[in-house]
């Protein structure tokens, strides 16, 4: 069952990003891509025409299907998120920190980076309804994200981005957050966004103990075994990239990519922040393939004591 629309984009995806702002007018690139590719994009097409049947007419290619008896805000995203984690969204009050990332301590900025991604999901199934598109989603250095889909209207896109703010997320100005209408009626749209989620100490990984950083390939280990319990493949196994010691804790960066279904990738993610071991996603890109699967490419960074 897809649970998510993710669109497939036949012609190649952008190489490595850079950092910093360069890396993120690229979404702006990736808008134009978007309305260039036009029919090159769509969605459920092997799924439903087969391989080699040609593609619907709608560029924006959202499954057509009769609508469902639950309330429209129970959509395919919020599904997802709601199966895997049971997730309702926690006001801030109730002892949680609404201080920005670069104000937390380090001990706290700990805790904060292994559940960034894991609240990222959370916050699209909540801004995201059904009907739209997604291309990509990305996160970076725990602190902006991106998204890049497809609309059938501008009404929709809209309702995205007001929700966004009442989110306490900040939207970056054009290009970076945008919405231009298409060749076949759609809109073809972008999102940046600085979101504060703040930490709750009463969350369990604040409290767990970090691993001995000789203990470091059994989080490896652990990393690994968290993908195939829930059916994600590797494409390339964790490579090392950099270590740093910060005080009494070692931080070891690595490079990793995956692949499996958007469902898969929450369920991952979700069980990775509650293993106790702290890995966090420094920089995710998750791209669509195909209807039932998406490319993973992440940055893990890896926290341990002396």
């Amino acid at each position: 069952m897809i649970r998510i629309n993710l669109l497939m984009e036949q012609q190649g995806r952008p190489g490595h990003r850079g950092r910093g702002m360069g890396k993120i007018m690229l979404i702006a690139v990736l808008v134009v891509a978007v309305g260039a590719a036009g029919g090159a994009l769509w969605m459920l097409r092997t799924s439903i025409f087969g391989a080699g049947a040609p593609a619907p007419k709608q560029e924006y290619a959202v499954k057509q299907e009769p609508a469902p008896a639950a309330s429209p805000k129970e959509d395919i995203v919020k599904d997802v998120v709601r199966e895997v984690t049971g997730a309702r969204r926690t006001p801030f009050g109730n002892g949680i920190s609404r201080l920005p990332y670069e104000e937390l301590s380090f001990s706290e900025k700990i805790g904060y980076e292994v559940l960034f991604a894991k609240n990222v999901t959370e916050l699209i199934a909540r801004a995201v309804p059904a009907g739209i598109g997604l291309h990509a989603l990305e996160a970076d250095n725990f602190q902006t994200f991106y998204a890049v889909g497809i609309a059938p209207s501008k009404e929709l896109v809209q309702s995205v981005f007001a929700t966004l703010k009442a989110e306490k997320v900040t939207l970056l100005p054009k290009p970076l957050t945008s919405a231009t209408p298409n060749a076949s009626g759609g809109i073809k749209f972008a999102f940046t966004g600085k979101a504060e989620f703040g930490l709750n100490p009463a969350d369990p990984i604040v409290s767990a103990p970090i691993a001995a950083n000789q203990d470091l390939p059994k989080v490896l280990q652990a990393f690994e075994r968290t993908a195939r319990e829930n059916s994600i493949a590797f494409v390339k196994a964790p490579a090392h990239v950099s270590s740093d010691k910060v005080g009494p804790y070692y931080r070891h960066l690595y490079q990793w990519s995956g692949q499996g279904s958007y469902k898969n990738f929450v369920k991952f993610v979700v069980r990775l922040s509650q293993a106790g071991q702290f890995c966090a996603f420094k920089r995710i890109s998750v791209t669509a393939l195909s209807p039932a699967s998406v490319k993973i490419e992440a940055q893990v960074l890896i926290t341990t004591h002396q």
